[in-house]
């Protein structure tokens, strides 16, 4: 029943175009960031330190710990 089915014509055709899909990915990738602006690589570089986070004191004699967010910047 299934002795009239090539398997391997076709899956040689999807493993090509998936390397196709895949190496074109990272070429796109690479050449966007090799063309990226010497701003815009000073602002992603320091991204994760730009949002707030939390310092907390001790906590008081009510038991609250009081926090206040603070923006821990890297120099």
């Amino acid at each position: 029943m299934f002795t009239r089915i090539i398997y391997g014509d076709s899956t040689a055709i999807f493993t090509v175009v998936a390397f196709g899909v895949a190496a074109s990915i990272f070429i796109t990738i690479s050449w966007r960031a090799l063309l990226m602006k010497r701003p815009q690589v000073e602002r992603y570089e320091n991204l994760p330190f730009l949002t707030a986070t939390p310092t907390c004191a001790e906590a008081g004699q009510d038991g609250q710990a009081k926090c206040e967010a603070t923006p821990q910047l890297r120099t």
